[in-house]
């Protein structure tokens, strides 16, 4: 099915833009709104406005002399009248509405679009430390990267998604002197972890896989500590895949600092690059990079004076890396605590010559954790973090990962684990899936009487309620949302619509009958229902929940 509702943009600004042609301002702003107060009409533009300015005229006079010159398809427009103080409403014929609803019912995948073809993203995201288990922070990033993917790949994009393992330098050793303390105390001889180390009751669980594995085989309790370190990483980002698993996150590509960073020696030819490029100076034994001089606060080491490079080599090593491999952009979702960095990264590729617009950084903010409106306490077992898994545990995929994106990213995030729980309206998951539950249901008392949403062409006009056309408005706009969350990179926008949806269909249901309404006016408003169902189950598909048919 074609998409009617970018058709239709398209033929109310492009009428729009003829009326307004006489006023010779070629950049005048063709916008088009959704009115406030329904009873306005499904559309409205403002341009009247922008244009009163340039013109020296009261908008009101304008919007009226544009309205006589607007030539529409009655067909597609059946009213467009001014309204103070100079909008220019447009009310949509039913006829409109009526072709929609018989296109969706036809077209499962209904949503799917073609708005952003040949639109190339490699989107990086989580990228925790592969230090522990993955926490409330790193599962909020994971929704709203894995959301943000499955928009841009239904509205015609391609995404690859790309998990960075920062498992090199200090870390890995720090991690394998941890690891080596936790086997000790496993094998009954206490010993602490280093100052500044990893510690909880997880890196028991994994010097007890560590001594599980390589029983009988004593050479392999010989491991230096930066292999131990390496090991013990390897099978920290094994349990991370798991628990992304069970979340519904995949990733295309993990790609590890030490393996195709370091050891393929990419790190020491972006170092001579930078060199050779003029970027770089000598300064107290060691040698910095000029971000300083292209938007960052400060310049930053890039080589110890003790030889070692320092972690943003790597980082911008990496970035060279997936700058060359032809994306159209390249969007890193990243934590609060990494402004600074931002600033530096960017620096450095404006620095190495490449276009700002080519990278970019959303922030996920931080996650508090509430139950009944109080913050919960820390995890026992680890110590300092709630980890993913406790919270799947506690409130289900479904719960977690809506609540996760109802929210835009740079926005704080408290959590109700009480509220998550709840199966009642009070919580918002439910209440959007319950109402695809009480489609499901109804369609199958329908059917069981003989009714059946048919999907050849039938006769809507029976559709005539206000609250029908609300629910045909929402149904119509279902694409362009998609579109918008996807090129904002915001998909708590669906969020938004979702509620919008579920709360004019139950409206819809509580006051209009189906079952016992007559045959002509009863398989029309089945049909709508059949539509609503469809738009639920694909909307709450792109944000990886659950559409179920009981509850």
């Amino acid at each position: 099915m074609k998409n009617e509702i970018f058709s239709i943009h398209q033929a109310l600004t492009g009428a729009l833009q003829k009326a307004v042609a006489a006023y010779g301002v070629p950049d005048a702003p063709i916008t088009l709104e959704t009115p406030k107060d329904k009873s306005h009409g499904d559309y409205a533009t403002p341009v009247a406005m922008a244009l009163a300015k340039k013109l020296k005229k009261a908008p009101l006079a304008i919007a009226q002399e544009i309205t006589q010159k607007l030539t529409l398809d009655p067909s597609l427009v059946s009213e467009a009248q001014v309204a103070a103080p100079g909008f220019i409403n447009l009310r949509l014929a039913p006829g409109v509405f009526y072709g929609v609803l018989e296109g969706v019912l036809s077209t499962p995948q209904y949503g799917e679009n073609d708005q952003l073809k040949g639109y190339r993203l490699l989107l990086e995201f989580v990228s925790a430390n592969p230090t522990g288990p993955l926490n409330v922070v790193n599962a909020r990033a994971a929704v709203l990267g894995d959301s943000i993917a499955r928009l841009i790949r239904i509205s015609g994009g391609q995404v690859d998604t790309e998990y960075y393992i920062n498992d090199a330098g200090n870390q890995a050793r720090l991690f394998g002197e941890s690891l080596e303390a936790a086997i000790s105390r496993v094998r009954g001889v206490p010993k602490d972890a280093p100052e500044g180390g990893y510690q909880g009751a997880y890196m028991e669980d994994l010097a007890r896989e560590f001594l599980t594995e390589t029983e009988g085989d004593p050479k392999d309790f010989n491991l230096s500590t930066a292999k131990l370190g390496e090991w013990g990483m390897d099978r920290v980002v094994r349990w991370q895949k798991d628990s992304l698993e069970k979340f519904g996150v995949r990733f295309e590509r993990w790609f590890s600092e030490r393996r195709e960073l370091h050891d393929s020696g990419l790190v020491t030819e972006t170092l001579k690059k930078l060199k050779d490029m003029g970027l770089t100076y000598e300064k107290d034994g060691a040698t910095w990079i000029k971000t300083g001089e292209y938007g960052a606060h400060k310049d930053e080491v890039v080589l110890k004076s003790n030889g070692i490079p320092a972690y943003i080599v790597a980082d911008i090593a990496y970035h060279l890396h997936k700058l060359k491999r032809g994306y159209s952009k390249v969007v890193n979702i990243m934590g609060p605590d990494h402004h600074g960095h931002i600033l530096s990264m960017k620096a450095a590729h404006k620095a190495l010559g490449f276009e700002e617009s080519l990278f970019e950084v959303l922030i996920a903010q931080h996650v508090s954790l509430l139950s009944g409106g109080q913050k919960v306490k820390m995890s026992k077992r680890e110590g300092k973090f709630v980890t993913m898994e406790e919270l799947l545990g506690q409130v289900g995929k479904d719960a977690a990962r809506y609540f996760f994106v109802m929210r835009s990213a740079n926005s704080h995030l408290d959590f109700d684990i009480e509220v998550a729980q709840k199966q009642t309206d009070e919580n918002p998951v439910f209440y959007v899936q319950y109402a695809h539950a009480r489609i499901c249901s109804l369609l199958k008392k329908c059917a069981e009487r003989g009714l059946h949403p048919a999907k050849e062409a039938r006769d809507f006009t029976a559709l005539q309620e206000p609250e029908t056309f609300l629910l045909l408005k929402e149904i119509m706009e279902y694409p362009q949302w998609v579109v918008d969350s996807a090129k904002a990179y915001e998909p708590h926008r669906m969020v938004v619509y979702l509620h919008h949806l579920a709360a004019d269909f139950h409206l819809f249901y509580t006051k209009h009958r189906i079952l016992d309404a007559p045959a002509e006016v009863a398989q029309a408003r089945l049909g709508l229902a059949q539509a609503v169902r469809t738009v639920l189950q694909n909307a709450l598909g792109l944000l990886g929940v659950a559409a179920p048919e009981q509850m």
